[in-house]
């Protein structure tokens, strides 16, 4: 065992699900029931679902995303994110560590998954346990498991934002249309103008299927709508504290995390290795 893990059990994924079979683990990281499904507010889903006027080709703003999420090489965000797939929705905030090439922090702490911690480590594996007493238990698991996902069902290893830009370039190749306002506009989400990018499923269809608020200094992504088939909300996520480093330390990225390590986040962020690149403030959610 890694230093500092003596106390934390190992465990490979078969033999962790054997101990979790009660739905400890399962309640928390799996899916949800969908036989009632929430319905988001008439804020949450009527003004966020108005296509916007003066719209325009938006394949020119993603590919400024992900230019720019491309150069991001080390970065820390929190996080939100409101369901409407169940009788109540599920809410589930936390924060997010990113360094290039591909090493990523996630901790839970809302009330979906709360406490939990998962580790995208040098090596290509994840490493993650649950909160409280359960944290004991450390478990191994392939990144695209089904127990590494989102409330909305979006896995842990695509959640940095060189790849939620990437499914955008996606949405293009498929066919889809993509457009956005023509220029930065104001809405009722945010205190300062933003590009609004809006993705159909078809060129022809009506529905708003994707919208995405984008900073238009920074063009990173402020928020991000989901909607079903039926046109209703089925997400909706959130970025804060958008913050850029010059290299987050390699301790981090280890599921034993000292509290030294966050010590140095702290520093960083109060000193000249960080700058806090999107400051646009929203006005709720």
């Amino acid at each position: 065992m890694e230093n500092g893990e003596s106390r934390m059990c190992i465990l490979n994924s078969k033999t962790f699900s054997s101990i979790m079979s009660a739905g400890l683990f399962l309640s928390s990281l799996a899916g949800f029931n969908n036989a009632f499904a929430a319905q988001a507010t008439e804020k949450e889903n009527g003004e966020s679902n108005k296509t916007t006027v003066n719209m325009v080709d938006g394949r020119n703003l993603v590919e400024k995303m992900h230019q720019k999420t491309s150069n991001l090489k080390s970065y820390s965000f929190k996080y939100k994110m409101k369901v409407f797939d169940t009788k109540k929705p599920v809410l589930e905030n936390g924060s997010f560590y990113y360094n290039q090439p591909n090493l990523i922090r996630l901790e839970e702490e809302g009330p979906y998954k709360k406490g939990a911690v998962a580790v995208l480590t040098r090596e290509g594996h994840v490493k993650a346990h649950l909160g409280g007493g359960l944290k004991l238990f450390v478990v191994q698991l392939s990144p695209d498991s089904k127990l590494l996902k989102s409330a909305n069902g979006h896995p842990m290893i695509e959640s940095d934002f060189k790849s939620l830009t990437g499914y955008l370039k996606k949405y293009i190749k498929s066919n889809m249309s993509v457009n956005a306002s023509a220029q930065p506009i104001k809405t009722a989400d945010f205190k300062e103008k933003v590009f609004l990018l809006e993705i159909h499923k078809s060129k022809n269809e009506k529905r708003i299927w994707k919208k995405i608020a984008v900073d238009p200094r920074t063009y990173l992504p402020l928020k991000w709508w989901d909607y079903n088939d039926r046109g209703k909300l089925h997400s909706v996520a959130s970025w804060h504290q958008v913050t850029s480093y010059r290299q987050l330390p390699d301790e981090l990225f280890t599921i034993k995390q000292a509290k030294s390590v966050k010590n140095q986040i702290f520093n960083y962020a109060d000193g000249k290795n960080a700058d806090k690149i999107s400051k646009l403030s929203t006005n709720g959610s």
